[in-house]
């Protein structure tokens, strides 16, 4: 019985640093945008959206900190609401059914086509709580302002969190 517990510890250790610092899952939703300007739809904004949502992935993912899963490639994809907005907390639940341990959620507020705001929240999938979140206001209604939000938000507010 001793070499039995013996081998396991001997083959068992070298794994052990791997599985404790495998990076947290991280699954990453579409971002949103809540236009209230009543500027009428822009059809560029879908293409943006993709966009500014693959930056922030891209984001996630430098450095290894988190391992990270879009949306649409996940097993929960095809049950993603129109809307995260109106869903009360359904993004939670779609993350651990799809095996995550934060998700990540955001939109872009259009009040006019020169008044923007971008909110990201990262939330822990177990606890319900919020591991990291960040506000930026940008000015302008176009693809470069909306790039300079994401990325300000990803150095200064959701890659300086304390624990992933």
């Amino acid at each position: 019985m001793r070499i039995c517990v013996a081998a396991f510890i001997v083959l068992a250790v070298p794994f052990a640093p791997a599985m404790a610092d495998a990076p947290p899952k991280v699954l990453v939703f579409e971002l949103e945008l809540v236009d209230t300007s009543q500027e009428g739809q822009q059809p560029d904004h879908p293409g943006r959206l993709e966009r500014v949502t693959a930056l922030l992935r891209d984001g996630l993912k430098e450095g290894g900190r988190y391992a990270v899963t879009a949306v649409r490639d996940s097993a929960v994809a095809a049950e993603v609401p129109p809307s995260l907005q109106s869903c009360n907390g359904c993004e939670v639940d779609l993350g651990r059914r799809a095996g995550a341990d934060i998700v990540v959620t955001g939109f872009i507020h259009k009040i006019s086509t020169l008044i923007l705001n971008i909110q990201i929240t990262m939330r822990r999938v177990s606890t319900n709580d919020i591991v990291a979140v960040g506000n930026a206001d940008i000015r302008g209604d176009n693809e470069r302002s909306w790039r300079r939000g994401v990325e300000w938000l990803l150095r200064h507010r959701l890659m300086t969190a304390e624990e992933p």
